[in-house]
C-alpha cells in the first residue's frame, strides 16, 4: 500500500488570518484588495483603486508598516501593465507579502 502524502499548508493558515485586517486598513486609503496565488511560499495581494482620490500607494504601505510587524523588503518596483510593488517582510519565519497597486488612472479631460 502506497502511504499518501497531504501537500504543505505553507503559511496560508497565516496569511489567511492577516487578510481581514490588511483589507480593513486597506480599504480606508480607498483600495479594494485581492488575493491571488497559492498562498504557499508568500501572500500575493493586489491593490485596486476603488475611490476618486485613493492615498499614494507608499502611504498605504507606510500604514501597513506601522500598523502590522512588517518591514519593507528593498525598494518597490513597477512591473507589468504599470503594477508598482513592494515585498515586505513578515516578521517571523520565511513569510513575505508582495503587495502590489493598479496605477490610478487620471480623469479625462
Amino acid at each position: 500500500m502506497t502511504e499518501r502524502i497531504s501537500p504543505s499548508t505553507g503559511f496560508a493558515p497565516l496569511y489567511c488570518g492577516m487578510y481581514p485586517e490588511l483589507a480593513t486598513l486597506v480599504r480606508e486609503h480607498g483600495y479594494a484588495l485581492a488575493v491571488h496565488g497559492s498562498l504557499q511560499r508568500d501572500f500575493d495581494l493586489i491593490c485596486i483603486p476603488w475611490v476618486a482620490e485613493p492615498s499614494e500607494p507608499d502611504v498605504v504601505v507606510t500604514a501597513i508598516t506601522e500598523t502590522f510587524s512588517v518591514q519593507r523588503v528593498g525598494d518597490p518596483d513597477t512591473t507589468h501593465h504599470g503594477r508598482k510593488r513592494w515585498t515586505l517582510a513578515i516578521s517571523f519565519g520565511e513569510c513575505f507579502m508582495d503587495l502590489s497597486f493598479m496605477p490610478k488612472l487620471m480623469p479625462s479631460a
